[in-house]
């Protein structure tokens, strides 16, 4: 694309792409509207894991997320690094399998 012999129609999440931010969502670029499909990581700790443990591990996380060492990497990757607290991610994850598992129902997909 820097060599100007691919052409980026869009970026697949809701919102624009640090490694890429003259590119428009395809939600925007596309007349899509609520498109938002993209990658993303995350970590989670065994049950009954104490609450302050998971608050340290949440906090440096984030710290790691947030610093610039990291975004450098990270970015160039098409990776933009965000973080969240245990409970967002967690309904995050929520949102997640009921907005694929609708998709799944509906579509009548089967495990073969």
């Amino acid at each position: 694309m820097k060599s100007g012999r691919l052409k980026a129609l869009g970026v697949s999440f809701a919102t624009r792409s640090a490694a890429m931010p003259d590119v428009a969502p395809l939600a925007e670029a596309a007349d899509l509207p609520g498109f938002d499909i993209g990658g993303w990581i995350g970590y989670a700790a065994p049950p009954g894991t104490p609450r302050d443990i998971v608050a340290r591990l949440s906090g440096e996380i984030q710290r790691a997320v947030q610093s610039s060492e990291l975004k450098e990497r990270f970015i160039p990757l098409g990776l933009d690094p965000l973080s969240s607290e245990p409970g967002d991610m967690a309904a995050f994850m929520q949102r997640e399998q009921e907005r694929y598992g609708s998709i799944i129902r509906n579509a009548n997909i089967k495990i073969e």
